[in-house]
């Protein structure tokens, strides 16, 4: 593995206890994970969108983090690359679908219920590969969400 060709940093999210809204809907809420520490420092803090569609941070009594605190404390080295792309129409409307070839070092506990934020962008994790089980390398192969959470 080449360490210099993991030029991007990313953030693995977590699933965490549902939140609910002003409407009282259940939200699915994730937190950021830490893997290179070997104890999880647990936070309160969850992923949610604001009212434009940007990712924020928000603890649970409202107190906004910023996202470069949780690249910080929780961002990894890795190499995302994209791998395919295709368009397709939905009900008369276009919509592109990319997956992405993210590499990394070996983290234990990296699953497919996690995602990976990237920038602003948020990744579902469709697999996670422990390349030749040597514990070294993860592959994943992820799919690009939009703001709303929709595949695109």
């Amino acid at each position: 593995m080449k360490f210099s060709s993991l030029r991007n940093r990313i953030v693995f999210l977590k699933p965490a206890p549902a939140g609910k809204n002003g409407m009282g809907e259940t939200l699915p809420l994730w937190a950021p994970f830490s893997p290179a520490r070997t104890v999880d420092a647990e936070t309160d803090a969850v992923y949610l969108h604001d009212q434009k569609g940007f990712p924020v941070f928000k603890t649970a009594d409202g107190k906004e983090i910023p996202y470069t605190e949780i690249e910080r404390n929780y961002a990894v080295w890795a190499n995302v690359s994209p791998t395919t792309g295709r368009e397709y129409e939905e009900a008369q409307k276009l919509r592109e679908e990319t997956t992405y070839k993210i590499t990394t070092r070996y983290f234990q506990g990296i699953t497919s219920e996690m995602k990976i934020m990237f920038g602003d962008e948020v990744f579902d994790i469709i697999s996670v590969l422990n390349v030749n089980g040597l514990n070294k390398q993860l592959q994943i192969v992820a799919k690009e969400k939009d703001r709303y959470g929709k595949e695109c």
